[in-house]
């Protein structure tokens, strides 16, 4: 069933003209029917409507209280009691006329696009009267009057561009609990834009993908006195008040809850604005009041203090490198957005954060730079550091406005002075441990401040049962009667590590690696932790009894260059692969017939987890972290950490005994997708927060 659900109000000087519309359209093979939701007309809108009720397949609902998206939520009350999953709900607007092909393209799009729940069509302006050359010029008619750019191409497409007068959505959306916020949208008087944006940005968030398809057609009406100057710099406001209530606190620094850039913008734009006005630049005088409005708008509902999309969760952490803990922190963010919470991904800046940072954002996974100072982890200047903690960072992390910290510990103590920081602003904060720690011990200094720092943390999360243990000898005593303590290990994506055939060709062919040679695989940072000159002198070792052996070292760290040079003292440098960081590990380790991580210490290891999904057996130094995922485990080996020779022997009968890979491959893959896959562990982490966030 195909449903089209239309909310007007006073719609009687349009509605004419798109009931004709609809009256021309050719049918879809499936059934389909018109709701229309009377938002309390004071017009002659209901007869209107009632009077093509023997024309078309249509049903009046009356919502008398104002607000757009209220009268949506009342016709989807309605319908979802009979609704099924294949239905599709397509939205529209009271001034806009579909094209007589518009319901079977839609019937197109959604059986061609299966993995896709959300889709936008075209809108085309159907001007009342000749617009002026100015306002095609200079004004963003796109935003404006929600109109699709016409060189928008078919193909998956950012949420934020798909525009309610011309929206479907599957009815499993509504069917999983999501509704339009009544809070934006056109209400009566002045209101917020943005009613369609912010709810499929945020269904977006709980895995629903867009699509932008030109096929389904549409024309907006716009009338004449939407053309005059004063509409569209109101259209700027509203816009711009709606962008505040979608955006993260905290992001960026903030002066006057308004992120200090957009103080800067608004000041360069008055200037602006001045100074072409003194030159006489109409032009820009017209592009700079449109930015002034729309900064306007977006201060003004900041001061008042209007609904934001308040972050609830800061997920934050001591950290200097990227690496599988980063990795974690922004998976945790996707958890707790698909559990219905708002989060932010606060780091210190590193190496690579930046490309990471628009990864990210693809997904609508905020990541603000946050470098808070460090008096606990560093014994120099720490005076003056908890001076600055105290009486300037503190403003910092108020601005994120956040409910819940939670805390990545990456070792000993890197991650206490944030955890003492987010106490000093009275918020309350869950740790994750990401690593077994060695046994340390606080002098009085250090001391009191702990005792500060722990009193807010209500519960505390390892990824592995080692991980807990060395976290605990160290502070339990720091711990608040009562605290939520739990295990949940790093999540892999079985969907996309998994044993492949084909990928184990591709990679074979990009990395030149010989079709038919045996190659061990390490995935890892080149950093002191991960022993990569280990892997290298192991392979140097297996190298004697099978010379086509070939090695891949994944990953970027300090130790690439001393590496390259050890290969090269070996005589190995044309058989060992540097690949440097690789965004798709995925699309790698099939190519592996053996994965090797022989680190000195590990928090869980997920390289590890990862190759077992990808159906690759494992090899690792028998270290917590290592050992929590593999003893008892019939996907890998320990082997002990120091001396390799005595391994040797056992790795060397496995890379000569393919039936027996095989069945270890397959054994690993069972194992990850019971133990390790992302529904699990998102299970895991659900309960964790539960009464928490």
């Amino acid at each position: 069933m195909l449903t089209v659900l239309m909310a007007t109000y006073d719609g009687a000087a349009t509605l004419p003209q798109v009931l004709a519309a609809y009256q021309r359209l050719r049918s879809p093979a499936q059934p389909w029917q018109l709701l229309v939701i009377d938002n309390g007309s004071t017009d002659d809108t209901a007869a209107i409507v009632a009077s093509h009720a023997n024309r078309l397949p249509l049903r009046l609902l009356q919502e008398p209280q104002r607000g757009k998206n209220r009268a949506l939520n009342t016709a989807l009350d309605v319908l979802l009691p009979t609704a099924s999953e294949g239905d599709l709900f397509i939205f529209t607007d009271d001034d806009v006329s579909p094209a007589p092909d518009w319901l079977q393209q839609w019937e197109m799009v959604a059986r061609e696009q299966p993995d896709y729940a959300v889709f936008g069509g075209a809108i085309t302006p159907d001007w009342a009267v000749t617009p002026p050359d100015w306002l095609l010029r200079l004004a963003p008619t796109g935003l404006t009057y929600g109109l699709t750019a016409a060189d928008l191409p078919e193909g998956p497409v950012f949420p934020g561009l798909v525009w309610g007068a011309n929206m479907a959505v599957r009815a499993t959306v509504f069917l999983a609990g999501h509704r339009f916020e009544v809070s934006v949208g056109p209400s009566g008087g002045d209101y917020a834009m943005g009613s369609e944006t912010e709810f499929v940005r945020r269904v977006a968030l709980a895995g629903q993908r867009s699509w932008h398809s030109p096929g389904p057609r549409v024309a907006h009406h716009i009338r004449t006195h939407q053309l005059q100057l004063d509409y569209v710099l109101q259209k700027a406001r509203r816009f711009g008040r709606g962008k505040y209530r979608q955006d993260r606190p905290g992001i960026f620094p903030e002066l006057a809850r308004v992120p200090r850039w957009m103080c800067r913008q608004y000041l360069a734009a008055l200037g602006s604005c001045a100074l072409a006005w003194l030159r006489r630049d109409r032009d820009t005088v017209l592009r700079t009041r449109w930015d002034l409005a729309y900064l306007k708008g977006y201060v003004s509902e900041a001061w008042r203090g209007g609904p934001s999309a308040a972050r609830s969760v800061l997920v934050t952490s001591y950290s200097g490198e990227f690496g599988g803990m980063e990795l974690r922190m922004a998976q945790e963010v996707r958890y707790l957005q698909q559990n219905g919470h708002a989060a932010t991904l606060a780091l210190r800046p590193f190496a690579g954060l930046d490309a990471w940072s628009q990864r990210l954002a693809a997904e609508q996974i905020g990541v603000a730079v946050f470098d808070p100072p460090d008096f606990l982890e560093h014994w120099l200047a720490r005076r003056r550091q908890l001076w600055r903690a105290r009486w300037l960072a503190a403003g910092r992390m108020k601005a994120f406005r956040a409910n819940l910290v939670h805390v990545a510990f990456c070792w000993t103590n890197y991650g206490a002075s944030v955890l003492w920081l987010a106490a000093h602003c009275g918020l309350p904060t869950v740790i994750s441990v990401h690593n077994a720690f060695p046994p340390a011990t606080f002098g009085r200094w250090q001391h009191p401040l702990l005792v500060q720092a722990f009193a807010g943390v209500r519960g505390v999360y390892a990824v592995s049962t080692s991980a807990m243990e060395h976290f605990l000898a160290i502070y339990q005593p720091y711990l608040p009667r009562g605290v939520r303590l739990a295990v949940i290990p790093n999540p892999v994506d079985t969907v996309r590590f998994r044993p492949s055939a084909a990928a184990r060709r591709i990679a074979r062919l990009r990395w030149g690696l010989p079709h038919d040679a045996l190659v061990l695989g390490s995935v890892a940072r080149l950093s002191p932790q991960k022993q990569p000159e280990s892997v290298l002198a192991l392979f140097g070792m297996l190298r004697k009894r099978f010379p086509d052996l070939c090695l891949v070292l994944a990953g970027q760290g300090p130790l690439e260059a001393s590496l390259r040079a050890q290969a090269a003292r070996m005589g190995l440098a044309g058989q060992v692969v540097f690949t440097g960081f690789v965004d798709d590990v995925a699309a790698l380790m099939p190519a592996f017939d053996l994965h090797l991580l022989l680190s000195r210490n590990e928090g869980f290891g997920i390289a590890t987890v990862e190759a077992m999904a990808c159906g690759v057996p494992v090899v690792a130094t028998d270290v917590p972290g290592n050992a929590d995922v593999l003893r008892g485990s019939a996907a890998g080996l320990l082997v002990a950490l120091g001396n390799l020779k005595p391994a040797v022997p056992a790795i060397a009968a496995l890379l000569g005994d393919p039936a027996r890979r095989a069945r270890m491959g397959a054994q690993g893959r069972a194992e990850a997708q019971a133990r390790y896959s992302v529904d699990v562990v998102g299970q895991l982490v659900r309960d964790f927060y539960a009464d928490l966030a």
